[in-house]
């Protein structure tokens, strides 16, 4: 495992620190208002789809391709409602039928309200099931989630001792993992793991493997408490950005691109 030292701030800035504030705290109430959305629909609408939304027999028991459209596509409608965003009928269909392809959308605002709605969708199956069977499934261990199977999304260490378990930022679902590895190919070597950090994000790292060429973020609750998974993955994002310049720097050193 290689240590780097944290990142320059200048490296995961656009503009001034001052001005990266002011966005991330209008990015901030935004996304604030459309999860207060969501649960209100949640509130009003739960119990009817819950009723229509049945699990599989075994784990994953749900999934996006198996997911109803009915749910989803009313909640992305009132979301793009409670926005003033005007988008077709025939629009939102066809943004559908792309996105549950586990496809992106060239329109990253629709992409966006996509992923919000499908989550929230999610965490109202999720209420569907019963503990013994979330049990179950956490037993099997793996990297996808076993509840709806979207491949992990954090790495989660825990206190006291700092336990491990994998998160879903699809259906907030946390599962025991490996204390160590990828969590994307398995691997465990130690010198394929980089680890990433920055002073302005403490608690939380990118972890860079070499054997699958994918990263992740792994974040120590014995450092920092986490309320909401999907804002910390936004929080965070200047992380990511430093990542990929330091994966094409490194690239650039070993003569692998010019």
């Amino acid at each position: 495992m290689t240590q780097l030292k944290p990142l320059k701030a200048t490296e995961e800035t656009k503009d001034t620190e001052e001005t990266r504030d002011k966005e991330l705290e209008s990015l901030y109430k935004a996304y604030i208002n459309l999860q207060n959305i969501i649960r209100q629909w949640q509130k009003e609408r739960g119990q009817y789809w819950t009723q229509k939304i049945v699990p599989a027999k075994s784990y994953p028991y749900f999934s996006l391709s198996s997911l109803p459209e009915e749910p989803v596509l009313e909640l992305v409608n009132r979301l793009l409602n409670e926005s003033k965003r005007l988008c077709s009928a025939e629009e939102i269909q066809s943004a559908w039928n792309v996105y549950r392809l586990e496809q992106s959308l060239e329109d990253q605002e629709l992409f966006s309200y996509f992923t919000l709605a499908v989550q929230g969708v999610f965490k109202l199956a999720c209420q569907t099931l019963s503990e013994d069977l979330i049990k179950n499934a956490d037993g099997e261990g793996g990297y996808t989630c076993p509840i709806c199977g979207q491949e992990a999304g954090f790495s989660v260490l825990v206190p006291p001792v700092g336990k491990r378990f994998l998160h879903c930022t699809r259906c907030d679902h946390e599962w025991p993992g490996k204390r160590v590895g990828c969590i994307h190919c398995g691997s465990e070597e130690a010198s394929d793991q980089t680890y990433l950090k920055n002073e302005n994000y403490p608690g939380v790292e990118i972890v860079v493997c070499q054997a699958c060429g994918g990263d992740f973020k792994e974040v120590d609750l014995r450092e920092r408490a986490v309320e909401d998974w999907g804002w910390e993955d936004i929080r965070t994002l200047p992380l990511n950005y430093a990542a990929e310049k330091w994966a094409h720097e490194q690239a650039a050193k070993k003569g692998l691109i010019s």
